[in-house]
């Protein structure tokens, strides 16, 4: 299911860019901004909704809690900033999205860590409709004319050590796993790392993000150079 879902919103969100590539050519810079706020919201507003269907659904299945409700997950949080990231177009929340909530994202997607409900079709429509949108927020920015940045990859990296933080005492707080600092999901590619203890599988969880947003913005700046910009 979550590569049909992917491929339907990245579609529609590849469709709204090239309208909004075509308008800005011919120099309807009104009518480009205003066909890039109505895509803005409707895909900020889809993000917004699957998050409010997984949490309405743990709350009719009893499962909504202190350590499963808070969204202090990776694309939670870029689902919460999705739609402000979209409309203030803000640097900080453009560099964040791109490096480590798509990553994220599509890792969610290839190796999808779903809660077990009464309603396993809707829970998956709505984590994929999450996660899906994530990989398409940035396309949009740069369909307006936004230029991603390497050295955003580093304040991308601080926007995850602050999440981490968060999460972290959220997890001593309320006993959740959120981030998946408490341990990794079996089955996916974090299960290796924690075979070490705990300190070290956060530390490792920490320098591979590193490592990750260092190979983005080394790829984002050869993509550059190659430009000329």
């Amino acid at each position: 299911m979550q590569y049909l879902v992917l491929t339907v919103l990245l579609g529609l969100t590849l469709h709204a860019c090239r309208g909004v590539v075509r308008l800005r050519r011919t120099g309807d810079a009104a009518a480009a901004h205003r066909r890039y706020l109505r895509a803005s919201w409707a895909l900020g507003g889809t993000i917004l909704a699957a998050m409010a269907v997984q949490e309405l659904i743990l709350l009719r299945a009893g499962l909504l809690t202190w350590q499963t409700g808070l969204p202090l997950h990776l694309c939670s949080l870029m689902g919460l900033t999705a739609l402000p990231a979209l409309l203030s177009r803000r640097p900080l929340l453009l560099h964040a999205s791109l490096y480590a909530g798509v990553p994220g994202a599509v890792l969610a997607l290839l190796f999808p860590a779903v809660l077990d409900t009464p309603w396993p079709r809707l829970t998956e429509l709505a984590f994929h409709a999450l996660h899906a949108g994530l990989v398409c927020v940035p396309l949009l920015p740069m369909a307006a004319g936004w230029k991603p940045r390497p050295q955003g990859a580093a304040s991308a990296w601080g926007f995850l050590l602050l999440a981490a933080a968060a999460a972290g005492l959220a997890n001593r707080l309320t006993g959740g796993n959120y981030l998946f600092l408490a341990g990794p999901v079996a089955g996916t590619p974090l299960a290796p790392l924690a075979r070490w203890g705990r300190g070290v599988y956060r530390a490792l969880l920490a320098l591979a993000a590193g490592i990750i947003l260092l190979l983005e913005g080394t790829a984002v700046r050869f993509f550059r150079r190659t430009k000329g910009e």
